[in-house]
């Protein structure tokens, strides 16, 4: 089933980690591309930049398998107990025919839109940003 206009035209090629990395400060970048096996035999891959404790998540504009949310939610753990992130930020197409789904479900999990003009917006005119807040204040709940 084929979907609605410029179908089979690409104008742009797709949001990539290489866009991730026009951030504009100079800062430290690494490209990570985290493999979570949900069963034996599938497989889901999110790539990713880690700039300066935030890590940029693309997601992939194939339809994810079943189980992709918690290989997701394991990725935000590892984001925050092992990377030390400060964010996390999905990008995705503007124009992807399931935004609205993907942006109730990234609010679902505590997101908010990112505005374009944000430092934690790249420059790309064709992609939505949202970032989560990794709270940093954890340890010192217990002092009280």
């Amino acid at each position: 089933m084929t979907e609605g206009n410029g179908v089979g035209v690409t104008k742009e090629p797709p949001v990539d980690a290489n866009t991730l990395e026009s951030l504009s400060s100079p800062t430290t970048t690494a490209r990570l591309c985290f493999k979570i096996s949900l069963t034996a035999n599938v497989e889901v891959n999110w790539d990713t930049v880690l700039v300066d404790r935030k890590l940029y998540i693309e997601i992939p504009a194939s339809i994810l398998p079943d189980g992709s949310r918690e290989s997701f939610v394991t990725l935000l753990e590892y984001a925050e107990e092992t990377l030390h992130c400060s964010h996390v930020i999905v990008c995705f197409k503007k124009e992807r025919v399931d935004r609205t789904s993907l942006i109730r479900t990234f609010m679902y999990m505590g997101f908010v839109v990112v505005p374009p003009c944000s430092p934690m917006a790249p420059k790309c005119s064709d992609a939505l940003f949202m970032a989560y807040t990794i709270d940093e204040d954890d340890d010192d709940d217990d002092e009280g």
